[in-house]
């Protein structure tokens, strides 16, 4: 189960720089489907960030995934998984209403961009910390190395 979880801490990770990703094209898309007066369409504009909302909600369920490992996979004197899978799941909650409010007011939706950047630190946080744990419980288990003469 330590191995499940840690794949896919690493899989929701990637998923949000991927994310991050799909959000520029939107803006760069926007950019492109201006005319020469930079004017452009509320649906030439949505239509470049389709992706990225259709992935947020994927990571928004893979991130829910994520919190049941935690509570199948707790190890004694191991990271506190549940503690940080739930902030994950905590933080994409506030990122999907940002989004929304976003849509009434652009200075809430800059708030959807700096979590954005919050979710991802503690997302590759975890996932580098399993990681970590993972080739240390490694290097405990591998045989000492027989002395040289």
């Amino acid at each position: 189960m330590n191995s499940a979880f840690r794949m896919w801490a690493s899989i929701v990770s990637l998923a949000i720089i991927i994310q991050v990703g799909l959000a520029s094209y939107g803006a760069f898309n926007a950019v492109d489907k201006a005319d020469d007066q930079g004017t452009i369409g509320k649906d030439a504009v949505s239509d470049g960030f389709g992706a990225h909302a259709g992935l947020g909600y994927i990571i928004f369920l893979a991130a829910l995934i994520l919190l049941i490992l935690a509570f199948l996979s707790r190890r004694a004197g191991g990271p506190p998984r549940v503690k940080w899978s739930g902030a994950i799941l905590g933080l994409i909650v506030v990122q999907i209403l940002l989004a929304w409010a976003g849509g009434a007011s652009a200075w809430l939706g800059v708030l959807h961009g700096m979590n954005a950047l919050l979710v991802a630190g503690v997302a590759g946080s975890l996932a580098g910390r399993e990681w970590a744990a993972h080739r240390g419980a490694e290097v405990a288990r591998a045989p000492e190395p027989a002395p040289r003469l």
